[in-house]
């Protein structure tokens, strides 16, 4: 499996990030373009100065008027440096000083040097003689300002990715949370309780919600139907088998006895799926067994049925067993069903909780079994209704239910005197 809001998260958090480092490396790239063509304009528009400042004087020889040129020229290591070569005269600006600078004579180009420099090559001719221009300037104090501003630049942008990251991620969480709605939806479904209003689901997931809807509706349908039918099929069973009974009066007295047999084989049966039907009430697929609820309506049932037999229960307030409804109706059914049937007076139903599961105790104060019959329905796979008389009625459908949850049904001497059957049901993941 795997998280659709991470994913979500780390794409968007992707289409973010990607165009702000392209923008800030533009940015980078296009600043030290402009800051190079500026030095640069710069650089000849200072060589043009000092060709206008140079001249001839009346022997003919090259003359440079200081005063013309900017006062960085004249200061010391002021960054800022020309060199310029005028027939065999050379003349260096006084910011050079003691540097020792080996100028770049290639014809009218501009150039980085060092890493330190940046200077302009500049030829022409003045007074039909040639002349060449060296300019350079100190980009290190530039480079320096670049620096700080690329990195106040990649420091804004990461401040902003953070906090558009952290606006996404709290509409995410936002768009996230309108799910919850599904998720109530459906345990109101398992509490037994009406359902939030579904206008407040996205119009994406509502769909999704009237398909499980419409599902749930079928499948309680064709439970219902099928106990329905089973308990349509007893009654009907009950005239022919009044008919039969009436025959078997006048057939002789062995054949009569192995008939009457057979009538309460069959009307047992018939009882005892009238009985389930009765126990399990409405289909209620999906819903979760709500003790406070479940039981009190379970317990009167039996009372109707064994008045004879009072019920003694135990079990926490407001307990919720997180197992199909239906499922654990019909497994307390048969247990408690099998315990009044054989009980002297008194049933004992008790749940508790443990930090791995359920655990369902019920035991009764009748007769018992044997330590051989104990023994035949402890044992896994054995038809218990077919098995024991009396007590195995309904265990093997309970037998059933467990192993479905992976859970465990032990039998033991119960100290009332009677079978006492231990459930053990491991915690649901739902």
């Amino acid at each position: 499996m795997y998280s659709l809001k991470r994913n979500l998260h780390f794409n968007l958090l992707l289409t973010i990030s990607l165009p702000l480092i392209i923008l800030i490396s533009v940015l980078a790239y296009s600043f030290e373009k402009f800051i190079l063509n500026y030095i640069e304009s710069r650089l000849l528009h200072d060589a043009d100065t000092i060709i206008t400042a140079l001249s001839l004087d009346d022997q003919q020889h090259w003359q440079l008027n200081s005063n013309a040129l900017s006062d960085l020229y004249l200061r010391v290591n002021s960054g800022h440096y020309f060199v310029v070569k005028a027939d065999d005269q050379t003349f260096r600006s006084r910011s050079l000083f003691d540097l020792d600078i080996a100028p770049s004579w290639q014809k009218n180009r501009c150039q980085e040097i060092d890493e330190q420099w940046y200077a302009c090559m500049v030829s022409l001719t003045k007074s039909d003689r040639p002349v060449n221009i060296w300019v350079a300037e100190d980009i290190r104090p530039i480079e320096q300002s670049q620096r700080e501003i690329v990195l106040l630049v990649i420091a804004i942008s990461t401040f902003t990715m953070m906090l558009l990251a952290y606006l996404q991620y709290r509409v995410l969480e936002r768009g996230f949370s309108k799910l919850d709605t599904i998720r109530q939806m459906i345990s109101s479904i398992h509490m037994g309780e009406s359902k939030p209003d579904s206008q407040k689901l996205p119009i994406e997931i509502q769909p999704l919600m009237d398909e499980i809807e419409r599902l749930l509706a079928q499948l309680e349908q064709r439970i219902q139907r099928s106990r329905n039918a089973v308990g349509n099929v007893a009654h009907e069973l009950k005239r022919p088998l009044q008919r039969f009974r009436s025959l078997l009066e006048h057939l002789p007295t062995d054949q009569e006895t192995e008939g009457e047999r057979i009538l309460s084989e069959f009307h047992h049966i018939i009882e005892r799926e009238l009985k389930r039907a009765r126990i399990a009430g409405m289909a209620t697929p999906g819903r979760y067994a709500v003790l406070n609820e479940d039981i009190e309506q379970l317990i009167k049932i039996f009372n109707t049925l064994y008045p004879d037999v009072k019920s003694s229960v135990s079990y926490p307030q407001q307990l919720v067993i997180p197992q199909d409804r239906d499922d654990i109706l019909e497994l307390l059914g048969n247990l408690l069903d099998n315990a009044s049937k054989f009980a002297r007076s008194h049933i004992y139903l008790s749940i508790t909780i443990t930090p791995q599961g359920w655990i369902i105790v019920i035991e009764d104060d009748g007769k018992g079994v044997s330590e051989s019959d104990l023994q035949m329905i402890t044992n896994r796979g054995v038809r218990l209704d077919e098995s024991i008389s009396g007590h195995g009625l309904g265990l093997s459908m309970c037998h059933d239910i467990v192993n479905g949850y992976s859970g465990k049904m032990t039998f033991s001497v119960s100290s009332y005197g009677g079978l006492k059957v231990e459930v053990f049901m491991p915690l649901s993941d739902a």
